[in-house]
């Protein structure tokens, strides 16, 4: 641009990015040689390398015509191009790292190469500080470059750390401000104000006092104080009452919003990065809200540039047509450019890549100018800046870092006593000094205990478990509040007890649970009358005192006008009820609530019943799965068709209903190379700004209202994926346990009584099926004991499904072929031995797990039964004739009865028969097998599963052991 300038010749500076094809690059190249001008085509190596190599041929065609001294010549695409002598082609561009390509060698030797180097920091330091009018710059020159080298060598390596020369410039920029403002001051005080200001923001807590320390024994003897701004900062504090935040309270976090305002003076980029829950957000927002009021209007312009495709977020060009459509930030961008009286701040709230944000590098240095892939330029206004919100600048690349102004919240910064502050003012008068004093006892001891003592399920941090105390104590204290009661001490105590034990403790496992407890316990003048029990299992009723849980379930009955299918049957427990109850409190007034758990604890069964307990007439209900590749796209899609047009840019849930919308596996979705989980993103957007953007209107945003959400996923760890944390805090989140083994007992116990109870079948039979469920979990228990997963053996995992599958096999024999007890057992014990034998790989553990079944059998029903039972064993349900009535019409071809195989023979002749049947019906592939004992027992297995409801299985073989062929057999059957 410099030697462009001093030639007089018009240079243009193109940011290029992997969205360009050789069609947009044809056309800028034939542009130059038409025009003569000079293009500067900043991060070349970005492009993808297919369009790289057509770009060598495309240059080399106009190098050509340039020799021959041409007026006029013929482009690659075979379009007459006038060509005006001059006109030359710049690279520039960083080698090798994130999302850089290396450069085919047709195009390099086109091309001279010119290495830059580093250039002397202290020479440009000084001729600029001449320039600023700064007698002593030799010396502040010389001590300003010590202090960047020490701070390279002795502050920690934070991957936002940046002390290269744009950050050079923009200290020197304001070190000539101060100076024209402060003519008589001191030199050597203005530039150390001006470094510990520009610094100190984007220092990560740590690293301050030895940042501080350094500067004092650059500048001995200097005390400076900050810059102060009276004005804004006293608007600030006004924005902030106004939104109920804290302000003096939380000196720390009011000192980055002012260090906000500086980087804000001095650069057009700004980078707020930190946790979630450090008060980001809102420092954003309450600067915005003070400049607004001292100065003109300042709006913010949002969106989350991982919840869109890179297309939907710049724009597309349409490759048959060659149209281009507007991406969201596009249009932002021109909105932001076209606004009269006003500033503009467009926030890119979500985490950073080294893709979409090098897409704006030409925006956030020096050039100020968005160039999109069609070759459109839209300049940056002095109105405008752009501001990016991420967790953690961990994956940008060193270019973007160098670009912006950086300025890193702790998580230390605000803490939690603001938060609890900010709360209590929005509680009555009478209620917040009783609050307050529960607050300052419980909470600190709580968090410290959790975070030394305590291994919770998930990350979670402190300000995550103190918002879901007091969303648990809003809905509690709430029907008091509407008839103006206001509540003693001790209940109010009792409450905070109830509240605290479900946010704080929530997330722990048994055993750490029994701890919590303890610690609580401790704590409170009203504990629980614990009776062996823990918090966990009290609540507080209507008159303030505690109740137990027990108290609280219902029996179950069962239908006995119906033969119910065992998948539908749900059966309530003290957890089930427990889950319930919280999910019945904070669903409807709109709080998230998030439940997690191992495989088979019924995380999915409890919102489920849940759902279905709710009344239609006021809740739609909508269920949707997460998987692997589910993309933000199908999210979106599934949420807008919940919703119809309420008013304006409104949406709702169709009839002025809500919506319950549940999200089952949340934490499925592919995490990118990157480290992002773009589809948890657009659910946080959904979550946290109540809308999304729509996708066939760019730019326009639709506001959603009245849905509520629900989601589940699995313990995170283990290769099993968490969610993002600034998706975590949106939720009120529940670690759900193993249900205790009285209640599986209770849960399987009372469907298989109402099953075989003595009204239906034989006393003995009754009496056996009784001693079923305590024979089930006996066996259940030591087979997890012994059969532990291993590298080899991976899918050795025995949870609560197991039981179920084993209960679900003993429904698919009717009621009337169990004829005495040895029946009954003989069939328990194929049971499990297809549930649980057949999984095991080699023949010792399914040799163990065989007597295993028989020593349970000998422990509950005596020694005499095994004798009875032991020997061959299979339950099959094709062996039925076909029943023909009076005149010969078959009725039912094949009658399934599900009962056991007396005869191994019968049984073969029956499948071979089938086959036979199998070769008459069908022509292609024809099945030749032979059924010896394995592929016969095989054939069974799968037989079985197929016919049970909700019956998926996988087969685990050696390629050729015959899993299709018994497969179509056993599906033909």
């Amino acid at each position: 641009k410099d030697l462009g300038r001093a030639l007089g010749v018009m240079v243009y500076v193109f940011n290029c990015s992997d969205q360009m094809d050789y069609k947009s690059m044809g056309q800028i190249f034939k542009g130059l040689s038409q025009a003569g001008a000079w293009g500067c085509f900043d991060e070349f190596n970005r492009i993808d390398l297919d369009v790289l190599s057509v770009a060598a041929s495309q240059v080399a065609c106009v190098l050509a015509a340039q020799r021959e001294r041409r007026e006029e010549f013929m482009f690659v695409d075979g379009q007459n191009v006038a060509l005006r002598q001059g006109c030359s082609y710049f690279i520039t561009m960083n080698p090798g790292y994130a999302g850089r390509q290396e450069l085919p060698e047709n195009l390099k030797a086109l091309f001279r190469g010119v290495c830059m180097m580093v250039p002397d920091f202290m020479l440009i330091m000084r001729v600029k500080l001449a320039g600023c009018g700064y007698y002593e710059n030799v010396i502040i020159a010389k001590k300003f470059d010590l202090l960047y080298n020490l701070c390279k060598q002795q502050l920690t390596k934070q991957t936002h750390y940046d002390y290269g020369l744009r950050n050079i410039l923009s200290v020197l920029r304001t070190a000539g401000t101060v100076k024209r403002d402060n003519l008589e001051a001191s030199e050597l005080l203005l530039m150390m104000r001006t470094l510990r200001d520009m610094n100190m923001s984007k220092m990560i807590q740590e690293d301050v006092p030895l940042f501080l320390s350094l500067i004092a024994d650059l500048f001995p003897g200097i005390q400076a104080d900050k810059a102060v701004f009276q004005t804004i900062e006293d608007a600030a504090e006004v924005v902030a009452k106004e939104r109920n935040l804290q302000w003096k309270e939380a000196s720390e976090w009011a000192g980055k919003v002012v260090q906000l305002l500086e980087t804000y003076y001095v650069r057009h980029g700004m980078g707020v990065v930190g946790p979630t829950g450090a008060g980001k957000t809102m420092a954003i927002e309450v600067l915005a809200g003070a400049l607004s009021a001292t100065d003109e209007k300042h709006s913010i312009l949002k969106m989350n540039p991982k919840a869109v495709t890179a297309a939907q977020m710049f724009g597309r060009l349409d490759p048959t047509t060659g149209d281009w459509t507007d991406g969201i930030f596009a249009v932002l961008w021109r909105k932001g450019t076209k606004a009269k009286n006003a500033k503009t701040w467009i926030l890119l709230d979500g985490p950073v890549d080294a893709i979409w944000i090098e897409n704006l590098n030409t925006v956030l240095d020096d050039n100020k100018l968005l160039t999109l892939a069609n070759g459109d330029r839209i300049p940056m206004t002095p109105e405008m800046k752009a501001v990016f919100e991420p967790e953690n600048l961990s994956n940008a690349s060193p270019a973007t870092v160098s670009r912006m102004g950086i300025i890193y919240f702790s998580i230390s910064v605000l803490g939690w006593k603001p938060l609890a502050d900010s709360w209590l003012q929005t509680r009555r008068e009478k209620e917040a000094p009783v609050l307050k004093e529960l607050i300052d006892r419980f909470v600190s001891e709580l968090l410290e205990f959790l975070r030394l003592d305590c291994n919770a399920v998930m990350y979670s941090t402190e300000g995550i478990y103190l918002n879901g105390c007091f969303k648990i104590l809003e809905e509690l204290i709430q029907p008091f509040a509407e008839s103006k009661q206001f509540l003693a001490d001790d209940h109010m105590e009792r409450l905070f007890i109830y509240s605290a034990c479900w946010s704080f403790g929530a997330l722990l496992e048994l055993e750490d649970r029994a701890k919590f407890n303890e610690k609580l316990t401790s704590l409170a003048q009203n504990p629980p009358p614990l009776d062996g029990d823990t918090c966990y299992e009290y609540f507080v009723d209507q008159q303030g005192a505690w109740q137990h849980w027990k108290s609280r379930v219902v029996e179950w009955q069962y239908p006995a006008d119906r033969d119910p299918k065992f998948a539908e049957l749900l059966i309530p427990t003290l957890d089930s009820l427990r889950y319930e109850s919280m999910l019945s409190m904070l669903v409807p007034s709109g709080k998230p609530v998030l439940f997690t758990g191992g495989p088979g604890v019924s995380k999915t069964a409890c919102i489920l019943m849940y759902l279905g307990g709710l009344s239609g007439e006021t809740f739609n209900l909508k269920m949707t799965p997460f998987s692997f590749v589910t993309t933000p796209m199908i999210y979106q899609r599934t949420l807008e068709s919940t919703v119809e047009k309420r008013q304006g840019r409104t949406y709702g849930p169709p009839g002025g209903k809500k919506c319950v919308f549940f999200i089952d596996d949340i934490s499925m979705p592919v995490i990118n190379n990157w480290g992002d989980q773009i589809t948890n993103e657009i659910v946080r957007q959904s979550i946290g700004e109540a809308g999304l953007y729509n996708l066939d209107k760019p730019g326009e945003w639709k506001q959603f209202v009245d849905i509520c959400y629900t989601a589940a996923m699995t313990h995170p760890g283990g290769g099993r994926n968490d969610i993002p944390n600034r998706l975590k805090r949106q939720y009120c989140l529940y670690n759900v346990t193993m249900p205790s083994l009285t209640a599986v007992d209770n849960i399987f116990g009372s469907i298989i009584r109402g099953r075989l109870s003595d009204k239906v079948v034989p006393k003995v039979v009754a009496e056996v099926a009784t001693k079923l469920t305590e024979a089930t979990i006996q066996l259940w228990t030591k087979t997890s004991a012994k059969m532990l997963p291993t590298p080899a053996k991976f899918h050795y995992l025995f949870n609560m499904r197991e039981l179920s599958r084993v209960f679900g096999g003993l429904f698919e024999a009717p009621r009337e072929t169990i004829k005495d007890e040895v029946y009954l057992v003989k069939l328990w014990r194929h049971e499990c031995e297809r549930v649980f034998t057949d999984k095991l790989t080699n023949a010792p553990d399914k040799e163990w797990e065989s007597n295993c079944i028989l020593n349970v059998i000998g422990d509950i029903f005596g020694q005499d039964m095994v004798n009875k039972v032991s020997g061959m064993c299979y339950f099959v349900n094709f062996l039925g004739e076909p029943v023909v009535d009076a005149d010969g019409i078959v009725e039912d071809e094949r009658p399934k009865l599900y009962e056991e195989a007396t005869d191994i023979e019968l049984v073969r002749g029956k499948a071979l028969e089938f086959q036979t049947k199998h070769n008459d019906e069908n022509k292609v592939g024809k099945l030749e097998l032979v059924l010896f004992e394995y592929a016969l027992e095989h054939l069974m297995r799968i037989n079985r599963v197929i016919n049970m409801d909700r019956g998926s299985m996988m087969l685990v073989g050696v390629g050729g052991s015959g899993k299709q062929s018994l497969t179509r057999l056993a599906s033909f059957i």
